[in-house]
């Protein structure tokens, strides 16, 4: 067997229309990934809470990059 006749062999015809969508519920991988946030989420916590612990965050660092310089 030859190149020629290799390669015809693989070819293979194109259709005239596109292929069709896969329906939503066979195949599909974000299927049941997007679910609903709960409304006890919302109200779990303050918004100043998560505020405040980064300002505490911040100061901490820094403190210490101001505290290993003043030590250098």
């Amino acid at each position: 067997m030859t190149v020629d006749q290799q390669s015809r062999k693989r070819e293979h015809p194109v259709s005239a229309s596109p292929p069709t969508e896969t329906p939503e519920g066979e195949a599909s991988t974000c299927s049941g990934i997007s679910t609903p946030e709960s409304v006890e989420l919302h109200t779990a916590w303050p918004g100043w809470i998560p505020l405040l612990v980064i300002a505490v965050m911040v100061v901490c660092c820094v403190g210490f990059a101001v505290g290993r310089i003043a030590g250098w």
